[in-house]
């Protein structure tokens, strides 16, 4: 009983260690976070470049500068990191990050690890492998290409940058410069207006920069005084960094010197060297009489160019003399005038102080409207007049007459003046004003003279248009005669139409006198034509003089039918006639005028109405508008740009026109009220089937299907009565959204990435053959993968929207990404099938450029429907790039790979297609595509630094296709000649035909380092059932191949054979050196050396075995045919002269890692011993209850 408790004490007890440690009860090793952010990075330091890529080595920084950030960091020895650990800490938010950055921790001797740095959150994540594990004293520097991110610097020119570093934190003070034009500036402002003095602001060294002996000049131009520097004061002057300025404090006086001599103020700085900006304030006098001055400052110092800044003050000053017509009194003929004097505040003794004013002596001074005021002036030259000062005490007026046909007066200052005066008066119409005429007036000091006009109209007679109703197709009209209230006598009114086009309405004649009272017919008589004809007006003769106004109002119909003229308006004419008080016969007239609507005067209007999700466009004709009889209606309208009627769209409406003109449409028409048809011409003919008398609408619909669709579509209707066009050209024309464009582009950048959209076809055109050829500048790279075609969505107004669901490769558009010689990129989209309607292509490409550069792309789409089409788009990107340590910097190399033959390496090969690919994270990008020419060549030209894999996708003819990938890393401008060889097919075995001794082994040449392929070993068949030792074959190698000799190193690639490799197979690393360390002699393989060989008789008796490697093919022989084994020799391989620098496998299998877990032999071993102590006790008890 108690051996079965011990047992399943056992049996329990193993469960629980399986158990414990399936779920992990026993500790487990994780990776480790190195906590604190300063415990690593020992210091920081920071590179600051210029547009040219040199250092800059001023202590004033632009903020569109690139920056270098170099971060040391060192593990303490002793630590207890281990391989997966992070570290991770923060860039300071004054730098910006254009993308994601991943690189190598680079130390002396190897590679520490990996970091990442991300855009989005500024955090840079150190992640450590092995090497730290094997190591000491591992240190390295992190290096991230970035630069000033302008929306995170605050206003100030000044920015201090924190950096957390080991034992605290390093602080760099960094001065921007401001964003100035210039290092000076000045500016002026006048003391007012009438100004007598300038107050001048010149700001020095706004850019910052360190100047030595600083020195300002400023020359005082003409008519401006400065006497001395007592106004003369000297500021710090703050500079913002948007080049914006704010006065400091004031500068004590030891630190400058100024002065003036021979009309030049001169201010010098008293420090050897400035760094700040100042700002220097002074006032100069005004003397002169100028409309403004200019004043130029020049800022210099010891070894700089002189920097000169100008300002120019307008001095506003109030006139000398100035006259001006203030006011038009047309009912009473009254002009009101007024004169300015001494505005600009000079004293004027007083026999100067006189003014001569003279007038057409068509005018007369109104009596007693004379008034001189004297005016105070405020600060921006606005006038108050004062009191009136006292005629003949103050002044005194004389009149002035007969002098060329002008008449005025003379006024006198009865004092000597130095203060502004206003002088307003009135002068009126001497007799009765019969025409339009432009009065003069003229006023004179004792040394100017200013002049004013004004247009006196006569009032008499004149005619106004009052309105017109479309609805009824009449015209208001109203005549005033007498308005200047003169007695006449014999008055007779005779109103004319000179153009015709109206028919007066007799009945609506309506006379009224100054009191608005309508005259009794009995006051006077009314004479037109009976009965009432188009053209003929009509005659009123007052039979009592009259000396007030009155009024004629009247209305007549007009018509287009009615006008004799070269005019499409309605013009009235009236006429009058009278006797003066004097008994002269007097006559005046006067026109009014009537311009009607474009519909009218058309007789018709067409519009149109596109609508881009049908592509179809709906028209409107209105014909008829003016109502006019039309015997046989027709409506022609000619369909342009590849338009078809659309069947059964049009209808035809009664078109209602109101008073105003405004028009809408009616009752809609019954189909035998008109017939239609269109033709193939584009030619569509509505018939009505009997005359009309009113307006219509015919409204239809065309489509534009199956067309290339312009920008416009224009259409023109007309009107004809037979073959007669009643009507205008009545033409419409619409705007087609998007219209005749065909490629529309447009970028972002996305990180490390360009999103580039392409709008296909946003006019729906029906094209042909579709394609879009698009080319891409050099400093970027097409993304395949990324390539998205969808359909538009048209909205009515043209709006196009992507549709939810890409199209699909292959079935509706083929893609082909190209590459030329060059390495420039390309790729052509071909439609599938024709296309209708709009699509959206958007795809990506990878950025290789630095910050700064410009990405063009240019597309090209053709296509044709009965004519050719292409059209052309760029578009142009300025992009921002980040970068890190073992990241390229916007240079190019050159990839050359030569194919040999791995037997005989004085054999090039043809035909060898490889396939280069750029390393983005975990993205492998195509970058091109090259085939071996006839010298076994295959150039990749213009690739940008970084981490490239090419792959072979083509052997040559009658090789073996080579399945290895090559890691190629490009690090400078330098070119690279990778050498590879492929191993020809081997022909099918042949069987040996006879039994032959077997050889014994002879020495042969020891295999190439390059791991060229192992002989191959032919069947031999066994022809008797005597076991006998067949013939083998010599075991031999082929020497090694060379390597040409080129400026750079060129690593022999041996071909592989078909499959995969074998685990522990060499991959070798490229790596381009730069230009600056020496390439050394080019690698050759080394010389085959002496080895045994297999041969009947060993010159040394004995014999020597090969020791056989089953995962190592020996070429063609098959390993199931039953062929015995035969002593073989070892083969030694010197591995002495190897080349260094290919990257080297391990030897350790593909398992990979298990992250996070001790290793599980211990628990292996303590559950299989467990096993083996319970069969043993097992066992024991058996026996002992055997023998019992």
């Amino acid at each position: 009983m108690i051996k079965k408790r011990f047992s399943l004490a056992i049996a329990v007890l193993m469960l629980f260690v399986q158990y414990a440690y399936g779920i992990g009860f026993i500790s487990q090793v994780k990776a480790e976070a190195i906590e604190h952010e300063t415990d690593i990075i020992t210091s920081v330091s920071m590179a600051v470049y210029g547009p040219d890529g040199s250092t800059v080595t001023d202590s004033v920084y632009d903020v569109n500068s690139n920056v270098t950030l170099d971060y040391t960091w060192a593990l303490p020895d002793g630590h207890s990191y281990s391989a997966g650990d992070t570290f991770t800490f923060k860039l300071p938010e004054q730098f910006q990050l254009f993308n994601d950055i991943s690189g190598t921790l680079v130390t002396d001797d190897g590679q520490a690890g990996d970091f990442t740095v991300s855009q989005a959150t500024h955090e840079v994540a150190m992640t450590f492998s092995s090497y730290i594990e094997n190591h000491g004293n591992v240190h390295g520097t992190l290096r991230v290409n970035t630069k000033f991110d302008r929306t995170k610097v605050s206003g100030s020119t000044t920015e201090q940058i924190i950096f957390p570093v080991n034992g605290g934190a390093q602080t760099i003070t960094v001065t921007f410069k401001p964003e100035v034009g210039s290092t000076i500036a000045k500016t002026g402002r006048a003391s007012g207006f009438n100004a007598d003095r300038i107050d001048w602001t010149v700001d020095v060294n706004k850019r910052l920069e360190p100047v030595t002996n600083a020195l300002l000049t400023d020359p005082i131009p003409a008519g401006l005084t400065l006497d001395s520097t007592v106004t003369l004061a000297v500021y710090q002057l703050n500079v913002q960094l948007d080049g914006t300025v704010q006065q400091g404090a004031v500068v004590d006086g030891s630190k400058y010197s100024a002065e003036v001599a021979g009309g030049v103020l001169t201010v010098r700085f008293a420090d050897p060297v400035i760094n700040g900006a100042y700002r220097i304030t002074y006032t100069t006098g005004i003397t002169g009489d100028e409309a403004s001055y200019t004043n130029t400052a020049t800022f210099t110092g010891d070894g700089r160019d002189p920097a000169s800044a100008s300002a120019t003050v307008n001095v506003e000053r109030g006139g000398s003399l100035k006259k001006q017509a203030v006011h038009y009194d047309w009912g009473i003929q009254v002009i009101t005038w007024a004169i300015e004097y001494n505005y600009n505040l000079k004293s004027i003794p007083q026999q100067s102080a006189v003014l001569r004013d003279l007038f057409d002596d068509t005018q007369q001074l109104v009596p007693f409207s004379l008034k001189v005021y004297p005016v105070t002036l405020d600060s921006s030259g606005k006038a108050t007049k004062g009191t009136a000062l006292t005629e003949n005490t103050d002044y005194t007026v004389t009149a002035i007459a007969g002098v060329e046909n002008k008449q005025g007066f003379k006024l006198q200052f009865n004092a000597g003046i130095n203060s502004a005066y206003r002088i307003e008066y009135k002068t009126e119409a001497v007799g009765r004003v019969f025409k339009d005429h432009t009065v003069t007036n003229t006023v004179s000091d004792s040394t100017y003279s200013q002049s004013a006009t004004q247009l006196v109209r006569p009032i008499i007679v004149y005619k106004t248009f009052s309105g017109a109703n479309y609805a009824e197709h009449t015209a208001n009209w109203k005549i005033t005669l007498n308005g200047d209230n003169h007695p006449m006598k014999d008055v007779v009114v005779t109103d004319l139409f000179p153009q015709g086009g109206q028919k007066l309405i007799p009945e609506t004649i309506v006379v009224r006198n100054s009191s608005n009272t309508v005259l009794d017919q009995s006051a006077y008589t009314l004479e037109y034509a009976t009965p009432v004809l188009p053209n003929a007006g009509f005659k009123i003769k007052f039979k009592s003089p009259i000396n007030g106004s009155y009024t004629i109002s009247y209305t007549t119909y007009f018509s287009n039918d009615w006008l004799n003229g070269n005019t499409d308006d309605f013009i009235n004419t009236a006429k009058i006639d009278w006797t003066d008080i004097e008994g002269i016969k007097q006559s005046t007239s006067a026109d009014g005028r009537f311009i009607p609507r474009s519909e009218w005067k058309n007789n018709g209007f067409k519009t149109g109405v596109y609508n881009a999700s049908s592509k179809e466009l709906t028209w409107t004709v209105g014909v008829n508008y003016t109502a006019k009889e039309v015997k046989l209606p027709v409506v022609s309208d000619v369909l342009t740009a590849g338009q078809r009627l659309i069947p059964d769209s049009l209808k035809v409406y009664k078109l209602n026109v109101d008073a105003k003109g405004d028009y809408t449409l009616g009752a809609e028409l019954g189909s035998s009220a008109y017939t239609y048809y269109a033709g193939n011409d584009g030619k569509l003919r509505i018939i009505f089937a009997k005359s009309i008398s009113e307006a219509y609408a015919v409204v239809f619909k065309t489509t534009l299907a199956g067309q290339l669709i312009g920008s416009t579509v224009v259409n023109t209707a007309n009107l004809l009565d037979g073959e007669k066009k009643v009507s205008r050209d009545l033409t419409a024309s619409v705007s087609i959204p998007h219209g005749g464009e065909y490629v529309l582009k447009s970028g972002l950048q996305n990180g490390e990435k360009i999103d580039w959209t392409l709008a296909v076809n946003r006019s729906q055109s029906h094209v042909k053959d579709a394609k879009i050829i698009d080319t891409p500048s050099i400093n970027q790279i097409l993304l395949p993968d990324s390539f998205r075609l969808y359909e538009g969505i048209a909205a009515a107004n043209g709006d196009i929207t992507k549709s939810s669901t890409a199209l699909v490769k292959g079935v509706d558009y083929t893609l082909q990404v190209l590459a030329d010689d060059n390495g420039r990129q390309s790729f052509e989209l071909s439609f599938a099938r024709d296309i209708d309607r709009a699509y959206i292509l958007e795809y990506q490409s990878l950025i290789a450029a630095k910050t700064g550069d410009k990405l063009t792309n240019t597309a090209k789409f053709t296509g044709n429907n009965v004519v050719n089409v292409e059209k052309n788009t760029t578009t142009e990107v300025i992009v921002g790039v980040s970068s890190g340590s073992g990241t390229g910097s916007g240079e190019r190399g050159t990839l050359t790979v030569s194919k040999l033959d791995a037997q005989n390496t004085g054999k090039v090969l043809a035909g060898a297609t490889f396939e280069l690919y750029r390393l983005n994270g975990t993205e492998r990008v195509l970058v091109n595509t090259r085939t071996t020419d006839a010298a076994g060549s295959a150039v990749f030209n213009n690739i940008w630094l970084g981490s490239y894999i090419l792959i072979e996708t083509a052997a040559p003819s009658g090789y073996v296709l080579d399945t290895r990938e090559y890691p190629v890393s490009i690090s400078s401008v330098a070119g690279i000649n990778l050498t590879v060889y492929n191993t020809a097919v081997q022909p099918t075995a042949t069987p040996t035909p006879t039994v032959t001794p077997s050889p014994t082994a002879v020495p042969t040449e020891t295999p190439a380092a390059t791991g060229s392929p192992a002989p191959t070993a032919s069947p031999v068949p066994t022809v008797s059932p005597v076991p006998t030792e067949s013939a083998a074959p010599t075991a031999t190698t082929s020497p090694g191949p060379g390597v040409t000799p080129s400026p750079a190193p060129s690593p022999a690639i041996p071909g592989g054979t078909p499959g995969t490799p074998p685990p522990g197979t060499e991959v070798p690393g490229v790596i381009i050196v730069d230009d600056e360390i020496p390439g050394g002699p080019a690698i050759t393989p080394p010389a085959a050396t002496p080895g045994p060989s297999v041969s009947p008789e060993s010159p040394g008796g004995g014999t020597v075995e090969i020791p056989v490697d089953d995962e190592i093919p020996l070429g063609g022989g098959d390993p199931d045919s039953g062929s015995p084994d035969t002593d073989t020799p070892d083969i030694d391989i010197d591995d002495d002269n190897i080349p260094k620098g290919t990257v080297t496998d391990s030897g350790v299998d593909g398992q990979l890692p298990q992250t996070g877990e001790s290793s599980p032999l211990p628990i292996y071993l303590a559950g299989l011993g467990l096993i083996a102590a319970g069969i043993v006790l097992n066992r024991v008890f058996r026996g002992r209850r055997n023998q019992e």
